[in-house]
């Protein structure tokens, strides 16, 4: 029997049961981990799924203790997947996740749909269901890859009128959360993160003024007008925020219906004159008077002929102690160390999925809690604050998406017209030369992303205008290939990669050559 031929290339995600199954598992790294996963599948029957991009073929899982395990091909050609990490079978997660449990919720004819026509699978999962007692369809969409504004629009009108309600949830990806947040208040959002042996799916709501607080789905009611996360209440015409706030009846409580500790100290931090430290135990506690002691007993044994005698009541029983000016500076620090640790572990959990803004929202709030301490902070949490400061500064002068947009419209019309004048492709140096100084110098992720958006309305059949741009001597830029997988075009292998590139090269100035006088040059 001849030896099959194995490829060692490390992935973390596979699917069990066939190719083109959407059960996803999750190899961990760990190889304590590693007899765990093995136990709940005995049959070790994976494959590289076509759902996750992959070839089909057959995994083995791979046990290691000196480095990570990890499946490896077990094949005798060649696979082009590209995400083979323990975020690539996600959309496969969220699926049958919310499919399950929209399922719990009683609601009938639950759908999973992963990839629609000219999308890769890992873009967007569409979950339709109809309520108990109607025909009528509704879709729930999961949103994973980046669209511009128009685009989502323009489907959000059609899905509209396809559907009798739709819903939509954005991945970490997207980049389409806050013009939903800007729309309706809010947007919803999805993401998984790592448990164990396996990935659990998490929902939060993004606002405004608040970081994303994420809780799993079983912690979600589903409604008619679709998921709706404890960050949102239920009203008919939809979902709204839910208001936690106070009311003005809790405020005025007497001490005596809580603890002392409990009372409420927020305005003292940002008073810190003399006289609001010298009246803050009277002003902070309302003390009851022995005028509001009741003034007669209820007559007791049926006897309505003799009066009641007057309550004796001791008059400390009637005055709370007043915490001393010392307890409530710890209440208020002790409040403000709280709230800036879970601030702290937010960031660190979802920190680099976070826009700008959403960053600089929560660091706005971690400062606002240090500045209202009394005492100075603690030098470990001072140093987290200022590690996820200086984090913020080092991205501050990365582009918007729609700076992306902008840059790519000029790209798409510098590299339109070279087409039809120059034989030889363009470098990222002589594009800033001519266009924009910034280009140059973009972070490579950025940089794919204006080649994205440049190709973006390329139709299928044509090379990518991308192809015109190189890196020196001629040769096939490195993010090429990166641009052709975001665009779901063939990946070529790395030893075909400058064959390929050139053809479409060739290919992209043989369709606009003849165009060549259309374009006059003219110098104002």
């Amino acid at each position: 029997m001849p030896v099959e031929e194995e490829d060692t290339r490390k992935v973390q995600t596979a699917v069990a049961g066939s190719p083109g199954a959407d059960h996803p598992v999750y190899l961990p790294m760990d190889a304590a981990a590693y007899d765990r996963f093995i136990r709940e599948h005995p049959t070790r029957t994976f494959y590289c799924g076509t759902l996750l991009g992959g070839c089909g073929k057959k995994l083995s899982a791979r046990k290691y203790r000196d480095k990570k395990c990890h499946f490896a091909h077990v094949v005798a050609g060649r696979c082009r997947r590209v995400f083979t990490n323990e975020a690539s079978a996600d959309h496969l997660y969220m699926g049958r996740a919310l499919a399950a449990w929209i399922k719990k919720q009683k609601f009938k004819n639950v759908q999973v749909r992963y990839k629609q026509r000219g999308q890769s699978p890992r873009e967007i999962v569409d979950i339709t269901y109809t309520r108990d007692g109607s025909s009528l369809t509704h879709l729930m969409r999961v949103q994973l890859a980046r669209r511009s504004k128009t685009e989502w629009e323009h489907t959000d009108t059609e899905l509209n009128k396809q559907w009798a309600g739709l819903q939509w949830l954005f991945g970490p990806d997207s980049m389409l959360a806050n013009w939903q947040m800007d729309r309706q208040g809010y947007a919803i959002r999805i993401q998984c993160r790592p448990s164990g042996v396996t990935r659990v799916v998490e929902v939060g709501v993004q606002f405004p003024d608040a970081p994303v607080e994420w809780v799993s789905l079983a912690e979600c009611r589903m409604t008619v007008h679709g998921i709706q996360p404890p960050a949102l209440e239920f009203t008919p015409p939809g979902l709204v925020r839910r208001d936690d706030r106070p009311s003005d009846h809790d405020l005025v409580q007497p001490p005596s219906s809580a603890p002392h500790h409990a009372q409420d100290t927020r305005q003292l931090p940002s008073e810190r004159s003399g006289s609001v430290l010298a009246t803050a135990p009277s002003a902070l506690i309302r003390q009851p008077r022995p005028s509001d002691a009741p003034k007669h007993e209820t007559p007791q044994h049926g006897n309505r002929e003799s009066p009641a005698r007057p309550a004796q009541v001791p008059n400390d029983a009637l005055r709370a102690p007043a915490p001393s000016l010392e307890q409530l500076c710890e209440a208020d620090d002790s409040r403000a160390t709280e709230r800036m640790v879970s601030l702290l572990d937010h960031l660190d959990r979802v920190g680099d999925d976070l826009h700008l803004d959403q960053l600089h929202a929560v660091l706005r709030e971690i400062t606002a809690c240090q500045e209202a301490m009394w005492r100075p902070l603690g030098s470990p949490l001072a140093r987290r604050a200022a590690a996820w400061r200086a984090h913020a500064e080092a991205i501050a002068d990365r582009p918007t998406f729609r700076e992306i947009c902008a840059l790519a419209d000029r790209v798409r019309w510098a590299l339109g017209i070279a087409a039809a004048r120059t034989a030889r492709p363009f470098t990222w140096m002589e594009l800033g030369e001519r266009l924009d100084t910034r280009l140059p110098t973009l972070h490579p992720d950025d940089k794919v992303s204006v080649l994205v958006e440049v190709d973006r309305g390329t139709c299928s059949d044509r090379p990518l205008l991308s192809a015109l741009l190189a890196a020196r001597g001629n040769r096939v830029h490195p993010l090429y290939g990166q641009v052709l997988d975001h665009l779901d075009r063939p990946f070529p292998a790395p030893e075909e990669a400058q064959t390929s590139w050139e053809a479409d090269f060739q290919e992209q100035r043989r369709l606009r050559g003849g165009k060549e006088k259309e374009y006059r040059v003219m110098v104002l």
